[in-house]
């Protein structure tokens, strides 16, 4: 009885001893896989955090993504950097889209290293420029200060609101207003067409377009056209790359067919004329065509006598918000002349050709997210 009793206790203790080391080893490699999981957390996090960095590194630094771009010309090395006392590495790959109008792709590639633990974490982004300050096309001449003088008197004419054929747009009034006013002061004989032809809309203001001028204006991506040029070495953008164009001093252009496209800002004390062969100046005249905002601030005399065709849409306004109303209508030092040939067409297409000119020239862009995807590398080093 002894003897069988040292023999079962013998066997329990070898037994307890056994699990006892099986417990040991589990508790082990659960701490070992707590202790991965929250070196991947970390590694993780830091990750994200420098993809958020680099996101604000793009905003401000147009070409920072080309320098970090592996596939790029430009590349110049990967983006190091430390955070929270751990490495990362992060690049970029950016596909630029082959039409003009559908969003860049912008892959960033980023990882992070914690306690020799990699986390990697790939962020897809979609490119496109955006300018939320160009005002919406509301037809094909708005005016927001009114005017001291309407002429329409001349040679044919037209404003048209309405569709062009073969586009998405919607019909939309030839003149928009913003006060019953400056409606009833409009001439009788004017060309329109439109849906409907005259909009009063009492929320019509000239604020938000005199911001997107003024910081237009304070950008390297506008181009002042002054002097005398030709009309054959005029550059005013392309339907895949419009621009920014200023006109504040007096511009003469002789000879060649002129067609532009993005945004036409004529200020104060700004003539654009036209000089024909025998040296007769019209203003905004000859053979010119221009596709997307037109904008005329607190000029002296809108004149369209010649035959310019506008494409977009023309705003007529005034930065003088002291002005005093005279039989209703705020008086202002803008006259407008439509004694010509002159063609204004609403035109929804060419309200994009402004948003990119826009955006372009502020180096705006809108970044979208996609998809983000993450991935760990246990490997130790």
């Amino acid at each position: 009885m002894g003897r069988a009793m040292i023999i079962i206790t013998s066997g329990v203790l070898i037994a307890l001893g056994i699990f006892n080391i099986s417990t040991s080893q589990q508790g082990l490699s659960l701490t070992e896989q707590t202790a991965n999981k929250a070196n991947y957390i970390m590694a993780k996090n830091t990750a994200h955090t420098a993809i958020q960095m680099a996101m604000q590194h793009i905003n401000e630094d147009d070409e920072w993504a080309e320098r970090h771009d592996k596939n790029n010309a430009k590349f110049t090395g990967p983006w190091e950097t430390i955070i929270d006392g751990r490495d990362v590495t992060l690049f970029t790959e950016y596909a630029k889209h082959p039409d003009y109008w559908q969003p860049d792709t912008l892959r960033l590639i980023s990882n992070a290293k914690h306690n020799d633990l990699n986390a990697e974490v790939i962020s897809l982004y979609y490119k496109q420029p955006f300018s939320s300050l160009v005002p919406t096309f509301e037809g094909a001449i708005s005016l927001p200060s009114g005017f001291n003088t309407f002429n329409a008197d001349g040679n044919a004419h037209e404003i048209i609101g309405n569709a062009p054929a073969g586009t998405a747009c919607e019909n939309k009034p030839a003149i928009v207003v913003n006060r019953s006013e400056t409606r009833d002061a409009l001439p009788n004989d004017l060309n329109t067409e439109g849906d409907p032809e005259v909009l009063v809309d009492n929320d019509l203001s000239y604020q938000p377009t005199d911001e997107l001028i003024e910081r237009l204006a304070n950008t390297n991506g506008v181009e002042y056209l002054s002097g005398k040029l030709s009309g054959n070495d005029v550059d005013m953008g392309s339907p895949t790359d419009p621009g920014v164009f200023f006109v504040e001093d007096d511009l003469k252009i002789t000879g060649g067919k002129i067609e532009g496209y993005g945004i036409l800002v004529i200020r104060s004390f700004g003539e654009m004329e036209y000089v024909d062969e025998d040296g007769t100046q019209l203003n905004l005249a000859g053979n010119f065509e221009f596709n997307g905002l037109v904008v005329f601030e607190n000029a002296y005399s809108f004149d369209g006598r010649g035959t310019p065709t506008i494409n977009g849409t023309v705003l007529i306004g005034s930065t003088n918000t002291s002005g005093s109303l005279i039989d209703g209508v705020l008086e202002s030092d803008i006259d407008i002349d439509l004694g010509g040939n002159i063609s204004i067409n609403y035109d929804c297409e060419a309200e994009e050709y402004a948003k990119m000119a826009a955006a372009d020239a502020v180096k705006q862009n809108k970044y979208t997210r996609r998809v983000t995807t993450e991935g760990v590398n246990y490997a130790q080093n």
